[in-house]
């Protein structure tokens, strides 16, 4: 006990140091972007007072003498929190050997191809950050680009093996790995050993999270610790163990680090953790220790999170409530254009036949998640809970949503088909227990049924292989669609500036429309395009009629990417691109409305240029 004191004063006061004499002169010199708002607050200030609320927490903890007393295990009060165990189903050695493989071809699929070029949200954080110190990358947040962990990661990538692609994305692609182990581990609380293995193999071979493990950015990041705090939180509710709360901490700390979104994560683990406490009250347990506990263990949770992005927080705020309202950077939650973006998606990951059979897959995935539900409650809200909460959250705020914003429903759907199936599969082995073994077993049709069903119900063996069977031909399914992945970039920039570099006069200017600008900077430089002396890089009308007045004789080019962007956000310019140029080249990419177009004048020199090399077709 004396030394538990000790700790917990020798720490308040070493906090309380830090809030009295932590500089701040540096953070007036972090850059910003001129056109924000001004900050709330300083974030200087808010850290401090932060260190002397933790400084005076500690202190109070010390004096009250406080002890970590483990509580009863809820087994009997809460069903669902455990490992769900079935017959005939594979040792924990066999299960190690077939998650190790799977494991391994989720490697082997994320480091294929991770030398593609990179595209324009891969871009912006090197550029944005890389030259600044660690601290200052911390308290910076000059876009929403800045998911400070990948951040951190990529800048340490960079120092060890210089600024390549696959290095920047070795987090990503870490992270992306280490999700399909996690959703193992998630999935054994409403599947068995083999059951839970399918469901990581589907993640594994998913093309949605092969796409974001290949992009550098802090989503794979997000969705590993989210995982892993979910399992760890259902652990922890069950047993009281320490260790299980310290991982959720830990875990919850790093997502935010992640992601901002982990904010969603952390609100819908605490309501789940309080609907558990209810619970545990109306089975006539000891809901107020549990209750006490899920609140320290929140509020330490909360509250380093906190303290992580609080010198950062007041421009958090500020960049997230003016980007954010702005269509160009999503889509409005109910309309047809976000629908139709989810279903281009999903067209992506799983082929044209997505459309087709969207209304009974949406059927399937609603019966699923009933008997996910069934299951486990618990570990269905978990994963459920943070989309709703986000959606609720963009639609309240008048904020735009986009598809990314619901990573962790991914992870969920592939839990959610494999509960689905196999719920299925018990379902079927219970019609036939109840109906062939008696009204049928006169006829000969019903005697065949007889033994079939007679076969599948004393064979959990044969019901497991059915299950598989099924899995592979969906995981077949969506390893198909990876080739189309492989063989387009997420954004072909170098494909366009190669093609205009190959067919342009050595007079003729270039001018580069907004959002191209960052990657035309990037590759450009790397390619040793003249982009001092052709290259213009132009965002309002009168930079664009500056660049026509000083055309000379050349003849003039222009590039663009994400059309919609510049179509909302750039009006004028969009019109005046449309009347006078003429679409040379598409270089499709697989980013949603990311291909890269050059144009031409509609002046008759374009019908003299020779024709654009075919790029390859969207299927």
């Amino acid at each position: 006990m004396r030394r538990d004191r000790a700790a917990l004063v020798g720490g308040a006061v070493v906090i309380a140091l830090c809030a009295l004499f932590m500089p701040s002169a540096w953070y007036d010199a972090l850059p910003r972007q001129a056109e924000m708002p001004p900050r709330p607050m300083s974030g200087v200030l808010l850290f401090r007072l932060l260190l002397a609320f933790e400084a005076a927490v500690l202190t109070i903890a010390a004096v009250a003498g406080w002890r970590y007393v483990r509580g009863p295990s809820l087994d009997a009060m809460v069903p669902g929190l455990g490992d769900r165990e079935e017959a005939g189903d594979l040792s924990a050695r066999q299960a190690t050997w077939w998650g190790a493989l799977i494991t391994l071809l989720a490697i082997a699929l994320r480091l294929y191809h991770a030398d593609a070029e990179l595209w324009l949200d891969e871009i912006t954080p090197l550029l944005d950050y890389g030259g600044l110190s660690v601290p200052a990358v911390i308290g910076t947040y000059l876009r929403s680009n800045n998911h400070l962990l990948n951040t951190l990661l990529i800048k340490g990538m960079v120092a060890a093996f210089g600024e390549q692609a696959w290095s920047v994305r070795v987090p990503a692609i870490a992270f992306g790995v280490a999700a399909v182990p996690l959703v193992y581990g998630c999935a054994r609380v409403v599947l068995s050993r083999r059951a839970s293995l399918c469901a990581a193999l589907l993640l594994a071979v998913s093309y949605h999270h092969i796409f974001f493990s290949q992009n550098a950015r802090g989503y794979t990041a997000y969705l590993c610790w989210a995982l892993l705090g979910t399992r760890a939180l259902i652990d922890a509710l069950r047993h009281d163990r320490r260790r299980s709360w310290a991982l959720f901490v830990v875990a919850t700390v790093l997502g935010f680090a992640a992601l901002l979104h982990a904010a969603f994560v952390f609100a819908a683990q605490g309501l789940v953790a309080l609907g558990v406490v209810w619970q545990v009250r109306a089975q006539g347990g000891d809901a107020v220790a549990r209750w006490r506990r899920v609140l320290v263990v929140f509020a330490i949770a909360g509250l380093v999170s906190l303290q992580l992005y609080a010198i950062a927080l007041p421009d958090v705020l500020v960049v997230i409530s003016s980007v954010y309202k702005l269509q160009s950077t999503g889509f409005v939650f109910f309309s047809g254009e976000f629908a139709r973006e989810m279903l281009r998606g999903l067209s992506d990951g799983f082929g044209g036949a997505a459309r087709v059979a969207a209304v009974p897959v949406l059927l399937v995935a609603a019966a699923g998640f009933l008997a996910l539900l069934r299951r486990s409650w618990v570990l269905a809200a978990m994963l459920v809970l943070p989309g709703v909460l986000t959606g609720t959250f963009l639609v309240v705020r008048g904020l735009t949503v986009s598809p990314r914003f619901f990573l962790l429903w991914l992870p969920l759907t592939a839990i959610t088909a494999v509960v689905a199936l196999d719920a299925a599969i018990e379902a079927m082995r219970g019609h036939f227990r109840g109906h062939f073994r008696g009204h049928f077993r006169g006829r000969l049709r019903g005697r065949l049924r007889g033994r079939l069903g007679e076969r599948l119900c004393e064979s959990p063996a044969l019901a497991q292989r059915v299950l598989v069977g099924s899995v592979a031909g969906m995981a077949l399914l969506s390893l198909a669609s990876l080739q189309r992945y492989y063989a387009i970039p997420k954004q072909p920039y170098r494909e366009a500036i190669a093609y205009i570099e190959q067919h342009r006069a050595p007079a003729d200017p270039v001018i580069v429309l907004y959002l191209g600008e960052f990657g035309v900077r990037y590759h450009g430089a790397r390619m040793g395009a003249p982009l001092e002396s052709r290259y213009h890089f132009v965002r309002t009308m009168p930079a664009l009629e500056a660049v026509m007045a000083s055309r000379g004789t050349g003849h003039v080019w222009v590039l663009t990417t994400f059309e919609r962007a510049l179509r909302m956000d750039l009006p004028d310019i969009d019109g005046r691109l449309r009347r006078d140029w003429v679409e040379r080249a598409l270089f499709p990419g697989t980013i949603g409305d990311g291909g890269v177009r050059v144009w031409t004048e509609a002046n008759g020199s374009a019908d003299t240029l020779p024709a654009a090399r075919q790029a390859p077709p969207r299927r």
